[in-house]
C-alpha cells in the first residue's frame, strides 16, 4: 500500500510526492528506494500496488521511449502515449500469465486454442474464455505525468483503464488517495495555482495521507516545467523546509479548531439561558382517511 500524488500549476508545470512503502506478495516494508521513475528527463512514472509487477511494467516501458526518443529526438514523447503504452503492457502480462496457468497444463497456448476451439466441447471453450477473461491479477496503478509539446499532462492508468486528469488538475493514487484528493479539493485547486502554493500544497497531500493503513511517513517530490526536459528530484532540505512550514501550519489549524469550539460552547450556554414559555401539550384531530390532518381539537366533556 502507498500513495502518491501530482499536480499541476503555473499552467505548465508539475510536482508529485509519494511515500516509499512498498508492497510484494503479503509483505510490507518501507526501503530508501523511491517510488518516482523518470522515463526521460521530461516523464516520471510514479507506482502503487504489488512492486514486482510494477517493475515487470517499467523494463518494458524503458525501451518504449528509448525507440521513440531515438526515431525523432525533435519531438517530446507524448505523455497518453506512454500511459497507453504502460496499460498495454500490463495487459500482455496478464494473457501470459493466463496462458501459463490456464492453457499451459492443458499443452495449449493462446494460438493453439483459438485454431483448435472447433474440436472441443462448446462447455469447454467457454469455460476457458472464462478463465482467461477473468483470470486475477494484483491491484496496481500508476500516474504517468510529465511535458510533451502539447504542455503538461497526468493520467492514471490501473487494471482496468487509463485516465487523463487535465481538467481538473491533480491525481493520487494508492491506500491514501482519498486523503490525498481531498487535501486538493478542498484547497480548490486548479491547473493555474500558483507554484510556490502548489508545491506546499502536494506535500500537504501526500502527509494527510499517512492516516491510511500502510502508507510510509518517507517522502520523495518531483518537479518538472513550465519546459519540457526539465525534471528534477527536489532536495532533502527543501522537504525539511515543507515539513517545518506543514507543522506550522497544522498546529495554527488545531488552535483554530479549539479557540472555535470554545467559542461555540459559550454560544450554547447562552442559548441555554435565554427563557423560553412552557409548553403546554394539545390533541390533534384523529387521522381522516388514513391521513392526519394536523388540526387540534378540544375535547368534549361527556354528558353525566
Amino acid at each position: 500500500m502507498t500513495v502518491c500524488v501530482a499536480a499541476m500549476c503555473g499552467g505548465n508545470s508539475l510536482f508529485g510526492a509519494s511515500d516509499r512503502m512498498l508492497t510484494a506478495g503479503d509483505v510490507e516494508f518501507e526501503p530508501v528506494t523511491p517510488k518516482l521513475y523518470s522515463l526521460s528527463n521530461s516523464t516520471v512514472v510514479m507506482i502503487a500496488g504489488e512492486a514486482s509487477l510494477q517493475i515487470e511494467i517499467l523494463q518494458k516501458l524503458f525501451p518504449f521511449v528509448t525507440q521513440r526518443i531515438t526515431e525523432n529526438r525533435s519531438v517530446w514523447v507524448p505523455i497518453g502515449d506512454l500511459a497507453n503504452r504502460y496499460h498495454h503492457i500490463y495487459q500482455e502480462i496478464k494473457s501470459s500469465k493466463a496462458e501459463a496457468r490456464v492453457l499451459a497444463p492443458l499443452g495449449l497456448n493462446l494460438d493453439t486454442f483459438i485454431k483448435r476451439q472447433n474440436e472441443m466441447a462448446s462447455s469447454i471453450v467457454e469455460q476457458l474464455t472464462k478463465e482467461i477473461v477473468n483470470f486475477e491479477m494484483p491491484p496496481i496503478e500508476a500516474i504517468v505525468a510529465g511535458i510533451d509539446d502539447l504542455g503538461a499532462h497526468i493520467y492514471v492508468a490501473n487494471n482496468n483503464e487509463v485516465a487523463c486528469r487535465d481538467a481538473i488538475g491533480f491525481a493520487a493514487i494508492g491506500a491514501g488517495y482519498w486523503h490525498a484528493n481531498s487535501q486538493f479539493m478542498f484547497a480548490g485547486h486548479n491547473r493555474l495555482r500558483p507554484i510556490p502554493e502548489t508545491l506546499l500544497l502536494t506535500y500537504a497531500a501526500k502527509k494527510r495521507a499517512e492516516v491510511a493503513p500502510g502508507v510510509g511517513a518517507g517522502t520523495d517530490m518531483f518537479t518538472l516545467g513550465p519546459a519540457p526536459g526539465s525534471y528534477s528530484i527536489i532536495r532533502e532540505d527543501v522537504i525539511a523546509g515543507l515539513d517545518k512550514i506543514y507543522k506550522h501550519t497544522t498546529a495554527r489549524a488545531i488552535r483554530s479548531v479549539k479557540m472555535a469550539d470554545k467559542e461555540v460552547n459559550k454560544y450554547v450556554e447562552g442559548l441555554a439561558k435565554v427563557a423560553t414559555p412552557q409548553a403546554q401539550e394539545t390533541l390533534t384531530a384523529k387521522p381522516t382517511n388514513g391521513k392526519d390532518t394536523g388540526e387540534e381539537i378540544t375535547p368534549t366533556p361527556k354528558p353525566n
